[in-house]
């Protein structure tokens, strides 16, 4: 989303408008029946762009002035008390422009609302806004943090913007983000950014290993409410379960969404002037099912475009930092190596469907130019329960049992016919454990071109195996390719696809 900020020193003094299904809701307590029943109600009002929002000083602050709103630690939710989890709240303001309602879930089942108040921040430059700021206000978003085995408060993750969400690495470093849901994506119709409207926070038991709460969603076409168990570890897990109800028809309804960046890497035939070697949040997506585990690696296209993969049955799909090598970034600053992988196990409600890739030309690395969701095979129809879960993982992910894509390259045949080299190198698995003579079989496919010349051998200087192929593209100038390797018919790794366009 992106928006244009003008300072101006006009001021708004409202009441944040409370709808009456929520303060129903609220009443009878928040579990994931009675927050199904608040969807639907939900639902069936007219949507108000104009709720929750605030002054327009606060939606034009700059991101360095929003970043002097800083609060203060000992303020935490929970803070004075023996419990694993504390939460922290960020200011409503800058690209954040309407307030998020808090509310605790005590032990009892009592509902208690989370007040805001200047008291919990430091504002230091900006300590002249205090005074106009309104009597009824909310916040943009929360912090989880979490006290460890050691002790050692540690941060989490975090909810801010729209349905966006992140959690750390496992090297304690934020990266790609998620969100609750997505609409008209990779749909030519404009997209429409669902945002986080109420949270409510189950108070946990001392001893507790999760975070219990839920959340409620809203935009102009949908409603939907979640219940979310948040387990930190390694990797942090995010049990979800959803209740959507759409107001009105959708083209396309996204579960599950990813967005990251990716500017340029290894498979970047053209670099930008920069000193480091690769720039990305994420190196690839990864799609596991009963049969095969595909790596797509990702790149930035010269043209926006959007690729579809068969998305039934899925064991598991996310996107991947799967290059964790500093001297291959050289970022003391961004930690591009450090940020996390994360993918989703589908549940129930998201068997058939297709998982569907955005990629946006972008000039730089400011703009999360890469998007991915999962779309149901049937849009449900309006004002009726759409219900599905799944996990999402935040992390390392594990190596899989075969060998893996370590790196994709390619470039212009030194032959000058016009073709084209790629070249990917694997490791891991079996394939580590043949001898450099090894008979291995290439099982390759191409669309828009056709191949001139392939070969596999072991790469003596680091010991993976380096597969090329040589390739010459059609009339269109467009190649999609599929390759993997295989020894006595089992095969050895993953598949590698691609979708290649010249590069202008």
């Amino acid at each position: 989303m992106k928006r244009i900020l003008f300072f101006c020193q006009l001021l708004i003094i409202f009441t944040l408008p409370v709808p009456h299904s929520v303060m129903a809701a609220a009443a009878e307590g928040i579990n994931l029946e009675t927050l199904t029943h608040l969807v639907q109600e939900q639902a069936r009002q007219p949507y108000d762009p104009d709720a929750r929002s605030m002054p327009d000083f606060l939606k034009q602050l700059g991101y360095d002035e929003y970043r002097d709103f800083k609060f203060k630690p000992d303020q935490t939710l929970w803070h004075d008390q023996p419990l694993p989890f504390e939460l922290e709240f960020f200011h409503p303001g800058y690209i954040y422009p309407r307030s998020v309602a808090m509310n605790v879930i005590g032990p009892d089942g009592t509902l208690t609302p989370v007040p805001f108040s200047s008291d919990l921040f430091e504002y230091g430059p900006q300590a002249d806004l205090i005074p106009l700021l309104p009597e009824k206000l909310d916040f943009s978003g929360f912090h989880v943090w979490h006290t460890d085995a050691s002790g050692e408060l540690k941060r989490v993750g975090l909810f801010q913007g729209a349905s966006y969400f992140r959690m750390v690495s496992s090297f304690n470093e934020y990266g790609l983000s998620a969100r609750a849901l997505a609409v008209n994506t990779t749909n030519p119709t404009p997209e429409e950014f669902p945002e986080f409207t109420t949270f409510w926070f189950e108070q946990p038991a001392s001893g507790a290993t999760s975070f219990v709460f839920y959340g409620l969603a809203e935009g102009p076409s949908i409603v939907a409410g979640y219940r979310f168990v948040l387990t930190p570890g390694s990797p942090i897990q995010l049990h979800t379960e959803a209740r959507v109800v759409l107001r009105t028809v959708v083209e396309e309804l996204g579960l599950a969404p990813f967005s990251s960046m990716f500017w340029y890497g290894e498979n970047t035939a053209r670099r930008p002037a920069d000193f480091r070697p690769e720039v990305h949040d994420s190196d690839g997506i990864f799609i596991e099912t009963a049969d095969e585990l595909v790596w797509r690696p990702l790149s930035n296209p010269s043209r926006t475009r959007t690729d579809i993969f068969a998305g039934n049955e899925l064991k598991a799909f996310g996107l991947q930092q799967r290059d964790r090598d500093y001297e291959h970034y050289q970022d003391i600053e961004a930690d591009y190596h450090l940020r996390p992988d994360a993918w989703i196990v589908p549940g129930a409600g998201m068997r058939e469907g297709s998982l569907r890739l955005l990629e946006i030309e972008s000039p730089h690395e400011y703009a999360d130019n890469v998007a991915m969701v999962w779309v149901p095979a049937e849009i449900p129809e309006p004002h009726k329960v759409f219900a599905y879960d799944y996990d999402v993982y935040f992390g390392e992910r594990p190596a899989p049992p075969m060998a893996t894509v370590v790196a994709t390259r390619y470039g212009e045949s030194l032959r000058g016919d016009g073709s084209i080299e790629f070249v990917i190198d694997l490791a891991g698995g079996k394939l580590d454990l043949l001898p450099e003579d090894a008979v291995i079989e290439i099982n390759s496919e191409i669309e828009g071109g056709e191949f001139v010349w392939q070969n596999i051998r072991r790469n003596p200087h680091n010991d993976t195996w380096r597969l090329n192929l040589r390739v010459l593209p059609g009339a269109n100038q467009e190649i999609r390719l599929r390759a993997s390797i295989h020894d006595d018919d089992e095969q050895l790794s993953e598949t590698w696809t691609y979708w290649w366009l010249p590069t202008p």
